[in-house]
């Protein structure tokens, strides 16, 4: 049946998405509101003391301020699996993740990447959006 996505996930993330996709800080894109709580919940994304750029050790601070959002696709293979939980920084973290804004590209793909490996499906990874009217009050 032409037309019809293989997986759920094809529309958001391709299946072959080359490995500089999940890289590239360069690209900035407003993205879906995400439930950040349950990413959080399935291991999708961690929040941790914050990076120090090279991925080697994170910077040890009490500020809850200051964190760093580390996903499963950074985990793997990769020093940050080594970096400790933040949970005083968790609800700071929720907060400014669910403010509308740009989410550098690599990193969306890197948790949509982390929940689809975990078998999220999207519906559990993004917020349901209420429905827009459409008609004469709707716009369309």
């Amino acid at each position: 049946m032409a037309g019809l996505l293989a997986n759920s996930w094809d529309q958001y993330l391709p299946p072959d998405t080359a490995e500089k996709a999940y890289a590239d800080l360069s690209q900035k894109m407003q993205y879906q509101p995400m439930n950040w709580q349950r990413l959080i919940d399935a291991g999708a994304i961690r929040i941790t003391q914050p990076g120090s750029g090279t991925g080697d050790e994170p910077i040890i601070t009490p500020d809850p301020n200051q964190f760093s959002i580390v996903s499963l696709y950074n985990d793997r293979g990769s020093p940050t699996k080594n970096w400790p939980n933040k949970p005083e920084s968790y609800q700071l973290a929720i907060e400014a993740l669910g403010k509308p804004g740009p989410l550098y590209d690599g990193k969306y793909r890197q948790i949509l990447w982390s929940a689809r490996e975990l078998g999220l499906k999207p519906e559990d990874v993004f917020v349901q959006q209420p429905a827009r009217p459409v008609g004469l009050l709707g716009g369309r």
